[in-house]
């Protein structure tokens, strides 16, 4: 794969719209899986869609030797956070609430509410660990790549998953603890 990505990356830099079309092809549907965890799911699509939007309109400058998954990853953090900041515009003009979805089936109550715990205590991490847990854990990165996303050293990268992962660990012990 990575031979591929390389591969694309020189043919797109030089305007092949079909190495465009097969990178597409290829990566939009783990993007698709990865964005709900940087926006929400109403927006993943258009996140996706505009990462690779900005990635054509890019081309020109794409270094044929950086991960191009990482470059993917970046343009759709960035377009996520830009999703974000409009959304929070858009509430803090409109401060409405619109309840959405049906009631769960008593089944699956408990496991959609350890879900949203382990969601929120996902959340509560601290913006770094957060991110580099998300690209490892749902995003499929490699630490390297993680790093070139997020601007840092793999070593930090090690030291934030792991960290995120004792933590996790921790509330879910805790949380188990309680319900005994």
């Amino acid at each position: 794969m990575e031979n591929e990505l390389e591969t694309w990356s020189r043919r797109i830099r030089a305007s092949d719209r079909d190495a465009y079309t097969d990178l597409f092809d290829t990566m939009q549907a783990p993007r698709l899986r990865y964005a709900p965890r940087l926006t929400n799911e109403e927006t993943a699509y258009d996140v996706v869609q505009n990462a690779f939007v900005s990635l054509w309109q890019m081309r020109a400058s794409i270094d044929p030797d950086r991960s191009l998954k990482s470059l993917l990853y970046t343009l759709g953090r960035n377009e996520a956070l830009n999703q974000r900041r409009a959304m929070d515009r858009r509430r803090d003009r409109h401060s409405e609430y619109s309840p959405s979805g049906s009631p769960l089936p008593p089944e699956n109550v408990e496991a959609e509410a350890l879900q949203a715990r382990l969601q929120q205590w996902i959340d509560d991490l601290p913006e770094r660990q957060r991110e580099a847990f998300r690209l490892s854990r749902f995003g499929g990165l490699s630490h390297d790549e993680i790093a070139d996303v997020m601007n840092i050293k793999p070593r930090t990268v090690t030291n934030h998953v792991t960290k995120a992962l004792q933590t996790l660990r921790d509330r879910l012990d805790d949380y188990r603890s309680a319900a005994d």
